[in-house]
């Protein structure tokens, strides 16, 4: 290396520093510290001085966030930077850095790579970690001048100006490079003097003499300095290791340069015993910017990477420079819409004060309270919170004020005395320590909290607490017109409250939110020491059935009052308005069973009301009456198609025959009724026999089906259990070519029922109910049947079908909204008339009989079926609730098969169905016994 390249060299290097001392160790930590100061914690115990686990504990590990660094490079495959790189450039060997690609150009351990390790090493088990060891790493190696850079030799010593020059030019391309990135946060632990040198630049800062003399000597730095700013990051730099009154111009800049202020943070170097290291430089002129980290004394030093692998211990304020800048990765990842002063300010008003600000100017780094916001307003704290959600919990003081814009909100716990004014021009503030400012609150601003502020002018809402709460205002509050008062009412009565210490002047509008509200209760919300004046201009609320009044005095109370609108006027439909009269009954005085449910109903906006009483109406009771009363022609026609084929049996044959079904069933609702579904298996047994030598038959039926009925919401539904016994008989007479045939019976069926049904209004409740219904049937078909061949014949016939279904009462269990129902009886006759045709074919050792028919039935009766219901809770709330209606006309149609397997024995399939408003597709598998 060259002397002149070798002194440029020694000029943009820092001396190091070195251990956390014990002398300012934070108390011993509770358990919720003790996961964090694991062994790999303890290895870097500069972390433990500025109390990183606090940090952690609260849950901030730099994720997120990326840093800059300008220095030497880095070593990029070291295991503590796995996965930590997202950028960078090298401009020794001008290419980029990736986390499988990069050198540091120093010699080991490498200045950039353990200035990067303090800042970022990964949290692995290994070794140590970093500050922030979840944040991401961009770094740029700064360079070294080219051989020919000049017409010098390569052994002249360079010249004081021809040093700062080389210096100006490599520094400024890195800084310039890395502000198009617009990164929060780059750390800088360089320096542009060696007083030790006779051609340093001047020591400190101060001995530029002017803004022009610092201009003269790094006019590119400088101007790569207000890029930087412009870019809005955070600029950290290391004091720098001379030992002198002020930082050298690196970090003191802002000193000539006010305008970077704002973006700068010096750092001077404590020892082990906590006190200024004996190489740093003080904060002197830099104090209001500058603070103090750990970079150890001369030995053993800060524990980082080594660029060599393993780790290496280094000492200067380029070391306590990267705690710095790591702990503002921490901050910046708590609140995210910081900008560059928000994370100055932050990270200096919460460090601890160790006395002379010209030594150690804020004094040392506390990011354990740092990521809880700032500790002081040194004048406007004006912040854009963009969305965010967050908490600033320390104690504020200062002679600033605060002024909250954007959209989130941003809670203060502490007791906030600073003197400024508040004001929120958007968003929520929510004060729930203290704050002894004046408060106010713009148009789109909303102040709550429960904690207790100084004065409130309202222009915009005030929303007291944190949902239901106190908000204390110890001096006077104004709300101005245009304002919005938001009163919350919490499940159980409590409501906000406003507690004003002088007078209250009020306008605007009062809204209401929460509840539920109660009728006839006052609700009182605001009082004042000293009266109150004004009124509001109107009252909002979302409630269909409840009224407000205000009621004006020293205290101000909210009476709410049922009003004149019937629950029924939201209904849409007949089911909806029955239920909705029969609920208005007890809306004035609710029953005590009932009350969360009429809380919810009373509180209901208009355009809820029609979906809590289509819950409310117990259709499935209704539907499960439109359900069994429409199949009721599955055993008249089952029993049909059996007595058909018992009529070819020969002499005095008794049949026996079992005949296993399953049905598909639906009934399309209407503008009143939801669809019904309704599946039904099961088994019918029975059997027939010649009755004395008139061609009479007389046969029986035992049956088991199982209903499973469900409304077209799927979130009521009932199960029956079906038993049925039958008598028919059957006769034939000839009648020229053909025969005239009767069949005639009776029957009876005896349902268990249950039912289930869900809905959520004041809550998820589940009601059940189970209970009897019984049908009795009387049915009767005649049909002539005429031969067309030796072994087909074709047969018009003419059926009736009288069905009563008689249902059992009833109680729901499960909660509020729980039903009943008496006993009732429903009626429903139908009349088919239809042909149907029978051949048989001649099978190898067997025969085949096929049969088809196609009919019109005719339903007469209770096609509308209903139930009335009343609430269990209620007394006289009865109301009628109708199902699927039973179509009037409809098609059926019918194939059978049956094919002998021998001389007394034959198996079958049948499929039976019906087309019209509803539709039902019935298929069954037989056996026929001969005997």
């Amino acid at each position: 290396m060259s002397n002149k390249k070798r002194s440029t060299y020694v000029l943009v290097q820092m001396a190091l520093l070195s251990l956390v001392f014990p002398g300012l160790a934070h108390a011993e930590p509770d358990g919720s510290l003790a996961q964090w100061r694991t062994k790999e914690y303890k290895r870097q115990p500069g972390l433990d001085m500025i109390n990183a686990a606090k940090a952690y504990s609260l849950g901030f590990t730099g994720r997120g966030v990326t840093v800059g660094i300008l220095d030497t490079g880095i070593a990029a495959t070291h295991p503590e930077f796995a996965g930590a790189l997202v950028g960078g450039f090298d401009f020794n060997t001008h290419t980029p850095y990736t986390n499988s690609q990069g050198v540091d150009s120093d010699d080991a351990p490498g200045h950039g790579t353990h200035v990067a390790g303090i800042v970022g090493a990964r949290r692995d088990g290994l070794g140590m970690h970093g500050v922030a060891f979840n944040s991401s790493l961009f770094p740029v190696a700064y360079g070294e001048p080219d051989d020919d850079d000049d017409d010098d030799d390569d052994d002249t010593e360079p010249t004081r100006e021809e040093a700062a020059a080389h210096f100006d030019r490599l520094a400024s391309q890195g800084w310039n490079y890395l502000a198009q990135f617009k990164l929060p946060i780059i750390n800088s632990s360089l320096g542009v003097n060696d007083c030790a040198k006779s051609y340093a630049p001047p020591c400190h800062v101060v001995d530029y003499g002017s803004a022009q003399g610092a201009l003269d000597w790094q006019p590119l730095i400088i101007d790569a300095f207000k890029n930087s700013a412009q870019a809005g990051t955070l600029m950290v730099f290391a004091t720098g290791n001379e030992a002198q009154d002020h930082p050298d111009l690196l970090a003191g800049s802002p000193y000539w340069f006010p305008e970077l202020k704002d973006n700068w943070l010096a750092v001077t170097a404590l020892d082990e015993k906590g006190n200024l290291a004996s190489y740093a430089n003080k904060c002197g002129v830099a104090a209001e910017w500058c603070l103090a980290a750990p970079g150890g004394g001369h030995a053993p030093g800060i524990n980082s990477v080594n660029s060599g692998g393993g780790y290496a211990h280094l000492s200067g304020t380029s070391m306590a420079s990267p705690h710095v800048a790591g702990a503002a990765a921490l901050v910046k990842e708590a609140f995210p819409y910081f900008t560059a002063y928000h994370l100055q300010q932050t990270l200096l008003t919460t460090a601890t004060s160790m006395g002379d600000p010209s030594i150690y100017g804020w004094g040392l780094m506390n990011v354990g309270k740092a990521v809880q916001g700032p500790g002081q307003f040194t004048r406007l704290f004006d912040v854009d919170t963009l969305g965010y959600n967050s908490t600033f919990a320390n104690d504020i003081s200062g002679t600033g004020g605060l002024h909250k814009r954007g959209s989130g909100s941003l809670e203060l716990t502490g007791n906030n005395s600073y003197t400024g004014d508040t004001t929120v021009s958007a968003g929520r503030l929510a004060v729930n320590g203290t704050l002894a400012s004046a408060v106010t609150v713009e148009r789109e601003g909303t102040l709550g909290g429960s904690g207790t502020v100084a004065q409130v002018d309202n222009y915009g809402t005030l929303a007291p607490g944190n949902s239901v709460g106190t908000l204390t205002v110890s001096g006077d509050y104004i709300a101005y017109a245009g304002s919005v008062h938001e009163l919350e009412v919490g499940p159980a009565g409590a409501t906000d409250r406003l507690v004003v210490g002088g007078a209250a002047h009020i306008d605007g509008t009062l809204k209401l939110a929460g509840g539920p509200f109660r009728q006839n209760v006052a609700y009182s919300f605001l009082d004042a020491a000293n009266g109150v004046t004004g009124q509001y201009s109107h009252i909002t609320y979302d409630m269909a059935f409840l009224s407000p009044t205000l009621l004006y005095g020293p205290s101000l109370s909210l009476m709410i009052k049922r009003n004149d609108t019937p629950f029924a006027t939201f209904a849409n439909t007949g089911n909806q308005k029955a239920v909705a009269n029969a609920l208005d009954t007890g809306s004035d005085q609710p029953p005590a069973a009932m009350a969360e449910l009429y809380d919810t109903v009373l509180n209901a906006q208009s355009d809820s009301v029609a979906g809590y009483m289509e819950q409310l109406q117990g259709q499935i009771h209704a539907g499960t009456t439109s359900a069994l009363l429409g199949n009721g022609d599955l055993l008249p026609r089952t029993l049909g198609k059996q007595a058909a084929g018992a009529r070819n049996a020969t002499g005095k044959d008794t049949v026996l025959w079992a005949e296993v079904i399953h049905q598909q069933r639906d009934l399309d609702g209407d503008d009143n009724s939801q669809d019904v579904r309704h599946k039904v298996g099961g088994l019918f047994l029975g059997g027939d026999t010649a009755l004395g030598e008139q061609g009479w038959r007389m046969g029986a039926s035992l049956g088991y089906l199982e209903n499973r009925i469900k409304l077209d919401d799927h979130r009521q539904t009932s199960r029956s259990n079906s038993y049925s016994a039958a008598l028919y008989g059957t006769q034939a007479w000839e009648m020229g070519s053909g025969s005239l045939n009767l069949l005639a019976g009776g029957a009876y069926t005896r349902h268990s029922l249950d039912s289930e049904r869900s809905i959520s209004i004041h809550q998820y409740e589940t009601l059940k109910a189970d209970y009897k219904a019984h049908s009795i049937q009387a049915f009767a078909q005649l049909g002539y049947r005429m031969p067309v061949s030796p072994r087909s014949s074709v047969e018009p016939y003419a059926s009736v079908n009288w069905h009563q279904l008689r249902h059992g009462s009833f109680s729901e269990s499960g909660g509020q909204a729980a039903l009943r129902g008496d006993s009732q009886r429903q009626n429903l006759s139908t009349v088919t008339l239809g042909l149907r045709g029978t051949t048989e074919l001649d099978l190898s050792k067997t025969t085949l009989s096929l049969s088809a028919g196609l009919g019109w039935r005719h339903a007469l009766g209770d096609t509308a079926p209903e139930r009335e219901l009343a609430f269990a809770a209620l007394p006289g709330s009865n109301f009628h609730v109708s199902g699927a209606p039973i179509a009037k006309n409809a098609a059926v149609a019918e194939l059978g098969a049956e094919l002998k397997a021998g001389k007394s024995t034959s198996f079958g399939l049948n499929y039976q169905g019906q087309f019209g408003r509803n539709q039902d597709h019935a298929g069954s598998l037989f056996m026929k016994v001969r005997f």
